[in-house]
């Protein structure tokens, strides 16, 4: 769970660099094998990545796009984007048919303020300059779902794959490949351990 999005709530002063602190303090990063993360989750795994690291990205983009996040939480934008919707839209066009109802249940209810809180992370996503350029000295591979709408595979999966010297994993999924494609997913990864 990324920090700030949990029960806990979200602090006013969110930051990557305060969630990626909480990660590390709580889990030894710098010891694991590999680190996995999925969108946001792969930004974090991105920044705790120590050089010799196996790192797993689905779905996440780095570099300039963050500034179109940021441009979600503007006045009067963020209404449509997190109070109209608080996240269902996304979650309903990023999977495959056969998966929303699924996702929806596992996913779409955070609680009360939701909305508020999303447009406080949107607004604070500023990745360290050149993050992908630090994980050239790790084994990265990017589990990306076909179909996903949100980040697609072109031009923005094949981007992060040349940007991070990555292997690039298609897999039959919309934007949530690691629970719409598990097998897919454990199967890359395990390959990608492996390796």
């Amino acid at each position: 769970m990324v920090p700030g999005l949990g029960d806990d709530g979200t602090p006013d002063d969110w930051s990557l660099e305060w969630a990626a602190e909480r990660l590390r303090a709580e889990w030894d990063t710098d010891g694991a094998d590999a680190l996995v993360g999925h969108d946001l989750g792969g930004v974090l795994a991105a920044m705790l990545a120590r050089p010799g690291q196996a790192i797993v990205l689905s779905g996440t983009a780095l570099g300039p796009y963050w500034a179109a996040i940021r441009a979600t939480a503007w006045p009067f934008v963020n209404r449509a984007f997190y109070h109209q919707y608080a996240g269902r839209l996304f979650l309903r066009n990023g999977a495959l048919p056969e998966h929303r109802p699924g996702l929806a249940e596992a996913f779409a209810d955070h609680g009360e303020g939701w909305a508020e809180r999303m447009r406080r992370i949107a607004w604070a996503m500023r990745p360290p300059r050149a993050l992908s350029k630090r994980l050239h000295e790790c084994r990265v591979l990017l589990a990306w779902g076909r179909q996903d709408p949100w980040y697609p595979v072109f031009p923005v999966g094949r981007a992060v794959a040349r940007a991070t010297g990555g292997r690039l994993a298609v897999l039959e999924a919309g934007h949530f490949a690691p629970w719409e494609a598990p097998l897919g997913f454990s199967e890359a990864l395990v390959e990608h351990l492996e390796r």
